[in-house]
């Protein structure tokens, strides 16, 4: 069966590490290989990690140049033919998560290397409510959380960029794989926090621009998404965070 490593990156973790550890090392597929990259945390993430290190095949913890670094570094100390990204904070569905995955669809698509799917993202944290947010790659939809994929593919099309001004370089290096490798399967890989570097504006902003870039949409649809995001922008400035929020979850309701 295939070994597949699943990476998690984390800094400053304590408290949601946890939960993420415990639901990757209780998957029903066995042949996981599970690496953690700390980068230097200074709160008690490093006492979760030696908690849990009988159930870890590999962790470090050192200084890097962020996320995107961290991941690179996941990747160089992997040794599975395939690799997932669950950072500090997500989890996959369930427990048969990657079973079904490898049975259902990697052992049956041997053309494919890039399998991503929906996932969920919690919108309310008091009440740990998710939303499902479904994903079309042609539309620039995706999350690598909700990603499988051969870790050859690197060889092929280079690591993540690492620079603190870009901090969409896993959007990008999914804009640059070959389409027919690519398969969307049926069932959602992952539940996610939604607070992460990838909810920030400037992510936003730029994954605009890249779409752009990679001709996805025209320049006057970029302009006009822009505009709008600066429309709600300005619109939570004027009616205040809490407002602003509370529509937002009744129109999700």
């Amino acid at each position: 069966m295939p070994l597949i490593t699943v990476v998690t990156v984390v800094r400053n973790g304590e408290k949601t590490l946890e939960e993420t550890i415990l639901n990757v090392t209780n998957q029903t597929y066995k042949n996981i290989e599970y690496i953690i990259v700390d980068g230097a945390s200074t709160d008690g993430t490093l006492d979760i990690i030696k908690k849990y290190e009988d159930r870890i095949d590999y962790w470090i913890s050192e200084p890097d140049k962020g996320i995107y670094d961290a991941m690179n570094k996941g990747i160089d100390l992997a040794t599975g033919e395939w690799i997932n990204f669950m950072n500090a904070g997500d989890v996959f569905c369930d427990y048969e998560v990657i079973k079904k995955i490898i049975y259902d669809y990697i052992l049956v698509n041997n053309l494919r290397t890039f399998f991503y799917s929906d996932y969920y993202v919690k919108f309310d944290f008091k009440k740990n409510k998710y939303m499902l947010i479904t994903t079309d790659y042609d539309k620039g939809n995706i999350f690598h959380q909700s990603v499988i994929y051969k870790r050859s593919l690197h060889k092929i099309y280079g690591y993540y960029i690492i620079t603190k001004k870009i901090i969409v370089s896993d959007y990008i290096f999914f804009n640059v794989i070959d389409k027919n490798l690519i398969l969307k399967i049926d069932i959602p890989i992952s539940k996610n926090n939604s607070a992460g570097v990838s909810s920030g504006s400037w992510c936003y902003k730029q994954k605009i621009c890249v779409d752009y870039i990679f001709g996805r949409i025209s320049f006057l649809y970029m302009l006009i998404r822009l505009c709008f995001f600066y429309i709600k922008y300005f619109g939570k400035m004027l009616l205040g965070e809490r407002i602003s929020a509370s529509i937002k979850s009744r129109l999700i309701n």
